[in-house]
């Protein structure tokens, strides 16, 4: 990963390092394992555990000549020992490890991801508490409709990533297991308990089934959640990115003090953060056609998945924190311009208590048809739009007063009715 994208705390889970000590602890694991039922002696798993570390510089050596990163690892390994290097790998494949090991550091990078999801959960439902009073124009195809709940908006997002939460816990679940049932998955050259045994040291679920390797369809799911919740992180991103614009200006990206907006026109003021995370999500989504791919290898196993799942696992945990992080800044600092919405509904000149009219007189007045009354109302919306009047006036004087009385119709025109149900839907989400 570039540095720009760099997440400190990723990069050590995926690190070189990091990744030959857990195929370390797992080889171990296994021989404690074989210590427990009675085939490797206690003395050897001891000299075993107390003499073997990872050698990076060595491996890379022996690596240059088997052109087998495992037989690499194993042989730097055997080199540490006497005879008691005959209970290295014993019994298993090189996915065992392999598998186990990448599956441990996925769990690790997924205690990440849901620390930074239940982070911005925070921060949305304060947003969302805050503003739940505050009326705003909503909008259907870029054009008004009708006021609504400021706080709905974040609301809506706030039980969005709570539902992303649910599927990650799933995902998270499939793919944090242990793989140690040898090269065609069916234990013959070992216990079943070896398994058990490395799955419950390492506080991994266990893969019940597998062939060779861990199939692939777990590490689909999981990146086909991670690909959803990089879909809501540009929902709320293209959301900001429209408000901020110059002819809406309601909501705004901080700004912050010596930042610049633009290299030619010190004027701007650019939705940089949002549109960042709109590239990084389409980055992350990306990667989904080729997770899928890896579900299909040849018979027990291939290894046209390994180089590619080198490169994405590390790499979409890195963008994915990364983005996470940026978009729960800009919230922190989202700068909302109360004024401007509350012009803009003025602005309005009540046209959007068109449905309200509609359908209080279809309600009180049963003898009218649907057609009848939405046809005079769309006329007089239109003169609205026409002449830049207020459909109040318009109404009041149009045919509608022969279903609807002039002082009941002038009691519609409440811009509280449109807040009316936010708090009860606010108790169903809170």
């Amino acid at each position: 990963m570039i540095n720009r994208y760099t997440i400190e705390d990723v990069e050590n889970i995926w690190s070189d390092q990091n990744k030959y000590n857990i195929w370390l602890k797992v080889e171990q694991l296994v021989c404690e394992a074989w210590a427990k039922i009675g085939v490797i002696p206690e003395e050897d798993v001891r000299l075993i555990k107390e003499k073997t570390y990872v050698d990076l510089k060595r491996m890379a050596v022996i690596e240059e000549e088997t052109k087998h990163d495992v037989v690499a690892f194993t042989r730097m390994l055997s080199e540490q020992l006497n005879v008691e290097s005959k209970w290295i790998h014993l019994g298993i494949t090189s996915t065992d490890i392999v598998d186990t090991a990448q599956n441990y550091m996925i769990k690790e990078s997924n205690q990440i991801i849901f620390k930074e999801l239940f982070e911005i959960t925070e921060v949305l439902k304060k947003l969302a508490i805050a503003n739940q009073d505050i009326l705003i124009m909503g909008r259907t195809h870029g054009m008004y409709g009708e006021p609504t709940s400021l706080g709905l908006k974040f609301a809506l997002w706030y039980e969005e990533f709570m539902r992303q939460i649910e599927r990650f816990e799933l995902a998270a679940a499939h793919i944090e297991v242990a793989k140690i049932s040898g090269s065609m998955g069916n234990y013959a050259n070992l216990e079943l308990e070896i398994e058990d045994y490395v799955a419950e040291k390492l506080e991994l679920g266990i893969d019940t089934l597998s062939t060779q390797v861990t199939q692939r369809d777990r590490h689909a799911f999981l990146i086909e959640v991670f690909a959803n919740i990089a879909s809501t992180l540009e929902k709320i991103a293209t959301e900001i990115r429209l408000f901020q614009r110059s002819d809406v200006n309601e909501m705004a990206e901080g700004f912050a003090k010596n930042q610049k907006g633009s290299s030619s026109m010190p004027h701007k003021k650019n939705p940089i953060s949002s549109e960042n995370i709109s590239g990084l999500a389409r980055y992350i989504r990306a990667q989904v056609i080729v997770v899928l791919e890896n579900n299909n290898l040849w018979h027990e196993r291939d290894i046209s998945h390994s180089s590619n799942e080198r490169i994405i696992f590390p790499d979409v945990y890195n963008v994915l924190v990364y983005a996470i992080r940026r978009m729960k800044d800009t919230l922190e600092n989202l700068v909302i311009n109360y004024d401007v919405i509350q012009q803009h509904i003025i602005d309005a000149k009540n046209i959007y208590f068109s449905q309200r009219v509609l359908t209080y007189v279809l309600m009180f007045n049963k003898k009218v048809t649907r057609e009848i009354v939405y046809d005079i109302i769309q006329e007089a919306t239109l003169e609205c739009l026409r002449e830049h009047t207020d459909f109040k006036d318009v109404i009041l004087k149009s045919q509608i007063v022969n279903y609807i009385s002039k002082s009941e119709l002038s009691l519609l025109f409440d811009d509280q009715f449109f807040n009316r149900q936010t708090k009860k839907i606010f108790e169903k989400i809170f």
